[in-house]
Parts: C-alpha cells; sequence; structure tokens
C-alpha cells in the first residue's frame, strides 16, 4: 500500500513513530545526567614498571652551577664564556652491566634549546659512570645565568 491508500491510523501511527526516533524520543526538558561513581580497579598482578610512576626532578645549586637529579641520573650545568658545560652522572642500580643512554636539553627558557644524547656502554652493577660535553655553543652570546635543564628520556638497555 501506498502512504495515500493506507488507513489514516496506520499513518498516523507511522508519522509518530517517524517523529519520535527523528527526536530521539525526548521530552522538551533535558533528563539528568547519571553522577560519575567512584571505582576502584583491582588487579592481581602488581603494576609494571612501565606503569610506575616517574620520579620528580630535583634542582639545586652549586654556587653557579644548576643541578638536576632524576632517580640515579645527575645533570650539573653550568654557563661560561664558551657555552654551557653539561656533565652527566650515572649509576646503575640494577644487579648486572647494562647500557644506559640519557637525553639531555638546555635552553634560555625562551627562543632556543639544544639537545645531547649521552651513551653509557656497559655500566657496571652498582657503579656510576660520568660524561661532559659543551653545549649551546652557537649560542654564547645569549647564554642565561640560570639555563634551563630538562631530562628528556633515560633508557636502560
Amino acid at each position: 500500500m501506498t502512504p495515500s491508500r493506507m488507513p489514516r491510523p496506520v499513518l498516523l501511527r507511522t508519522a509518530l513513530l517517524a517523529a519520535a526516533l527523528a527526536s530521539g524520543c525526548s521530552s522538551s526538558q533535558e533528563a539528568p545526567r547519571p553522577a560519575p561513581s567512584a571505582s576502584i580497579s583491582v588487579t592481581s598482578q602488581p603494576p609494571s614498571p612501565e606503569a610506575a610512576e616517574e620520579p620528580s626532578a630535583v634542582i639545586s645549586y652549586a654556587g653557579k652551577t644548576k643541578i638536576v637529579t632524576v632517580g640515579d641520573v645527575e645533570i650539573r650545568a653550568t654557563a661560561n664564556e664558551a657555552g654551557i658545560n653539561v656533565a652527566c652522572n650515572v649509576t646503575n642500580t640494577s644487579d648486572e652491566a647494562t647500557n644506559i643512554k640519557v637525553t639531555v636539553s638546555v635552553g634560555d627558557g625562551d627562543e632556543w634549546v639544544t639537545t645531547n644524547n649521552f651513551e653509557f656502554r656497559q655500566v657496571s652493577a652498582g657503579k656510576s659512570a660520568s660524561q661532559t660535553t659543551l653545549m649551546a655553543t652557537s649560542y654564547a652570546d645569549d647564554l642565561p645565568e640560570d639555563p634551563k635543564v630538562y631530562i628528556d628520556s633515560v633508557q636502560h638497555y
């Protein structure tokens, strides 16, 4: 049957159903939203090391040297007339020798930043290693007295 030949009650019900579906079956008032529930997720396994919270950076000063420490990594940055002298010190707290890669960025906090990778090969268990480099040499004219120092990543492999 075509709509013109349908009995009037069937046509009316079809139109009401189509209108209700198109409007989402809602009234003119907004329905109250359910309050979010606080739920605690309990698992039988401890969180993986990757899911563990990263340690916070500790910033201190020794004269003109800025010291940034995160976990077992310490960065010392001292601005001088040639650039920013950056020393990276790491400690291997694992039970076996491991490689450690530390990515460090130094900048003025506004216009420029420079990045360096410190690669430590086969650091013995319980031992420390250190490397030093001169960064920001091309910015020597605009060096801040208190450079921004960031430990971007630490990888043990």
